[in-house]
């Protein structure tokens, strides 16, 4: 995966956290408000048991004292007034004298809902340990929780599911776009086949009205894409023709020229015309086989005889400039680049540092399959955009060139790799990667 993509967040896993964690608050919301509901019932009931087994208890202590204390272990009856003479506990001693309901903790963990009522001059306190109630209480908290966990589990194991089929309509997108191919692994001539095909249209691709709006913006720019290359592929095709002959013409002539008796001057400026006239054929070849995508070419070219001929074409232009011109590139070395398209990358960099560098050495080496030339002249920001690099020095030293800019878009274009190291005391190197 590109780095650049794979260091933003995933959409898939978000939307999958995201319903998660909108399950979890509507099933913490939910377990609270029962959980409420089932308190306050609890709290209800309570409260109307006590009332009605404190009536009960008062109108009984009416008839017979003995029988009024209530006929289960959770409650207790304690009586205040006329002829009562055990003191009450202290808990209830410090409670209002008046009538009501109250809730007390006469100690830790230990909750009394105690119900007072007046009736002929006495006051009457029924004691209520809710102790049961509390533990239905407890026991619904419990199987509440169980419930949220268990709900938050199932959806965190469901949401990835559900947000990869909402996510599947732009996966598949991206697939398309690529070219990517549902087998695991093609041959080459089907991949030739595809590319010669019409192209699929994405919009058939989606589901949703969102993801069907990108297929179709996507449709309309590989639309005119498609009409943008056509009309560069028919442009090369004419142009490769169209020069071709005129440079044969010029060649030809050229040679009938050479073949009159020619001064010396006259002679030097033939070979000037014949070498800018093979750089010409050279580059649009090269040219023209780099944007139609034969960079890699078929065949691996031998390098050392390619440095050889860069250099004899260049040297007279490195010797006006006092640079000497070197190279390390062992004898037999081959690289996975078309000869000409190599010639052109060369070229450039080669003539690029005579140009602009400042130094007085350049080198050529190459290592496995990475080409590197190399100055010992001013250096530049190799971060900056092509268009504004500049030579480290005074204000009057010229920009780097459109070498260097032209051997980047071919390197792109054919999937190399370059790398630029330049510094002001050591000079510039630039690594091309073939591998």
């Amino acid at each position: 995966m590109n780095s650049r993509i794979g260091a933003r967040p995933s959409l898939r896993r978000q939307l999958a956290w995201w319903f998660t964690a909108l399950a979890l608050v509507v099933a913490i919301a939910q377990a609270a408000l029962v959980y409420w509901s089932a308190e306050r019932w609890e709290e209800q009931v309570i409260d109307a048991v006590s009332a009605e087994q404190l009536r009960l208890s008062m109108a009984q202590y009416a008839r017979d004292p003995a029988l009024a204390a209530p006929n289960t272990a959770d409650m207790r009856l304690f009586v205040y007034g006329p002829g009562q003479t055990a003191p009450l506990p202290e808990y209830l001693a410090q409670l209002p004298t008046s009538a009501g309901a109250y809730e007390i903790f006469p100690s830790p963990g230990i909750e009394y809902h105690v119900a007072v009522g007046e009736r002929d001059g006495r006051r009457f306190y029924l004691v209520y340990d809710v102790a049961e109630h509390e533990q239905r209480q407890n026991n619904v908290l419990a199987i509440l929780f169980a419930s949220v966990i268990a709900i938050a589990l199932a959806v965190l194991a469901g949401s990835d599911r559900i947000a990869r089929r909402l996510t599947d309509d732009l996966e598949r997108l991206s697939r398309a776009v690529r070219g990517e191919s549902t087998s695991a692994a093609r041959g080459e001539s089907s991949v030739r086949e595809e590319a010669n095909a019409a192209p699929q249209r994405l919009l058939g691709l989606a589901r949703h009205a969102e993801s069907a709006e990108l297929a179709a913006a996507l449709d309309e720019r590989r639309r005119r894409l498609d009409a943008a290359l056509a009309r560069e592929r028919a442009f090369s095709a004419a142009a490769s023709h169209e020069l071709r002959t005129p440079l044969m013409q010029a060649v030809s002539t050229l040679d009938l020229l050479e073949a009159a008796p020619l001064e010396p001057q006259q002679q030097a400026r033939a070979a000037q015309l014949r070498a800018s006239l093979a750089e010409i054929t050279r580059l649009t070849t090269g040219l023209l086989r780099a944007a139609r995508g034969g960079a890699a070419g078929t065949q691996a070219t031998e390098v050392a005889p390619l440095v050889d001929d860069v250099f004899s074409h260049l040297q007279p232009e490195a010797r006006a400039r006092a640079i000497l011109l070197g190279s390390s590139v062992a004898a037999g070395a081959r690289l996975a680049a078309d000869r000409d398209v190599l010639w052109v990358v060369l070229v450039n960099l080669v003539r690029n540092a005579i140009r602009h560098s400042g130094g007085r050495q350049v080198d050529v080496q190459l290592d496995a399959s990475t080409l590197m030339v190399s100055d010992d002249g001013h250096g530049f920001d190799a971060t900056s955009e092509p268009s504004q690099r500049r030579r480290s020095g005074d204000e009057g030293v010229p920009s780097i060139g459109l070498g260097l800019s032209i051997v980047e878009r071919i390197c792109e274009g054919a999937g190399w790799t370059i790398a630029i190291d330049s510094d002001a005391r050591r000079g510039t190197r630039v690594k091309v990667d073939f591998g």
